[in-house]
């Protein structure tokens, strides 16, 4: 897989400042090779992960490299860690800075997935890679999974406290995983052809999909506050 550099950022960034103490220089050199080793799989897939592209893309000394991230299947799990945490801590602020009525809150959820303002492409891209993997690499599914714990647990709270308001007729499981579903087909369809995905068009589906389950809360005959 090669994807266009003009979509991609196309280098590392560099530290505001070089490490001072032991501690700080690990932190440092296992920074720089994570967001390295995300570069190199969205630009090249899996297969396209070396140790080559690693020093490539980090800048560092090869045989750096190779002491701080000696085996691949480590390095791997430290990158998907790592795109896991920062999706988490993405979509929770996007929560907390939303009212706080159940119906807001899943709106915020959706809108922050759909618009992917200030979604870095390359993230995505290693985002699904690994999702891929995941089929044959159980060890990555923990992290990745459509029904990851935080996620699916947020997604079916806002679902169960909207169902009881409005007496709907599904069940808050089945609710949740209709709208996780929906989102991530929306991130294939944007990863296959990014030019050609537009928010406003996933945003138009997602409502018209919360209309018709939430009828009371979505859509034209949404109750108005």
């Amino acid at each position: 897989m090669e994807r266009d550099s003009g979509t991609m950022r196309t280098a590392v960034k560099e530290p505001a400042e070089r490490p001072r103490s032991r501690g700080e220089a690990k932190a440092y050199f296992r920074a720089k090779l994570i967001d390295a080793a995300i570069e190199a799989i969205a630009r090249h897939g899996f297969s396209g992960l070396s140790v080559s592209r690693l020093v490539e893309y980090s800048g560092l000394a090869r045989g750096m490299v190779n002491l701080h991230f000696h085996r691949k299947d480590k390095l791997l799990h430290e990158v998907l860690k790592h795109l896991a945490d920062a999706y988490r801590a993405s979509w929770q602020a996007a929560i907390a800075d939303a009212p706080s009525d159940p119906a807001a809150r899943l709106w915020a959820l959706i809108e922050h997935d759909v618009v992917r303002k200030d979604h870095e492409d390359r993230t995505l891209i290693a985002w699904l890679a690994f999702r891929q993997e995941a089929i044959t690499n159980p060890s990555y599914r923990p992290l990745c999974d459509t029904r990851e714990a935080a996620f699916f647990a947020t997604v079916k709270s806002a679902c169960a406290a909207l169902v009881k308001d409005g007496g709907y007729d599904i069940k808050p499981d089945v609710a949740a995983l209709g709208i996780t579903f929906l989102l991530e087909g929306l991130w294939l369809d944007w990863a296959l052809d990014p030019q050609r995905y537009q928010p406003k068009v996933g945003r138009a589906v997602c409502e018209a999909h919360l209309a018709a389950i939430f009828p009371q809360h979505f859509g034209k005959h949404a109750r108005r506050a």
